[in-house]
């Protein structure tokens, strides 16, 4: 008698042997636990960071191209790379971009985040969301991403930037590590998630502020 996975499998696959199957299941066991691991050990390393933030503030000190980076580049990235840039409007010398890891090209900024923006003197109706690519994130000193598995993406995609990618929310362990996506969420939601970013934000401008007031 079949098992329900390899029942599965061959529903899957008809022409599947019992062996393939058998190989594709444990791929994707092996797929599991190893993002389990990665999970683990980069969770680990963003504790680590927001009780000991030296490695980052030391980089973002040099930093002249900051990337920020989320899911669709609708709503967390564009908020935060703006709300950033304007804040920094007297500080020339950094560059702001944002990006979406697992986005189309072409999206329109969330309602929301256009009204927000609107508020503090941005115009967001123009935006149009942009994909991650590896030119961008070889080109930035630092690239930030909103939660632990967008982490784990960036290390199995860009292994190479892993010691220059971190959680935005890094220099302010006073709120949740992880700023969760607020795609298809209400309104309310959606305020409460850029509240976040807007909190992980305030002490990456000091650093920034105090950066270059010292080089003066």
């Amino acid at each position: 008698m079949k098992t329900i996975g390899e029942t599965a499998g061959a529903r899957d696959n008809p022409d599947a042997s019992p062996a393939a199957t058998l190989r594709s299941r444990i791929v994707r066991r092996v797929r599991r636990a190893g993002r389990r691991l990665l999970d683990r050990l980069e969770t680990r390393r963003a504790e680590a960071l927001r009780r000991r933030p030296a490695p980052l503030t030391r980089r973002l000190r040099g930093a002249r191209r900051v990337l920020i980076l989320c899911q669709g580049n609708v709503s967390r990235s564009v908020f935060a790379a703006h709300v950033l840039t304007t804040a920094l409007k007297d500080e020339q010398a950094v560059s702001i971009r944002s990006a979406g890891l697992g986005t189309e090209p072409g999206w329109r900024a969330h309602p929301q985040v256009i009204a927000r923006c609107a508020a503090l003197n941005i115009d967001l109706r123009g935006h149009a969301s942009v994909a991650v690519t590896a030119e961008m994130v070889r080109a930035a000193d630092v690239v930030f991403v909103m939660e632990v598995a967008q982490l784990v993406d960036m290390t199995r995609r860009f292994l190479s930037a892993r010691r220059k990618t971190f959680l935005l929310t890094c220099l302010a362990p006073d709120v949740p590590m992880d700023i969760r996506d607020p795609a298809g969420k209400a309104d309310a939601e959606v305020d409460a998630s850029l509240d976040h970013v807007a909190r992980a934000l305030t002490p990456l401008v000091e650093v920034f502020v105090r950066r270059d007031g010292a080089a003066a």
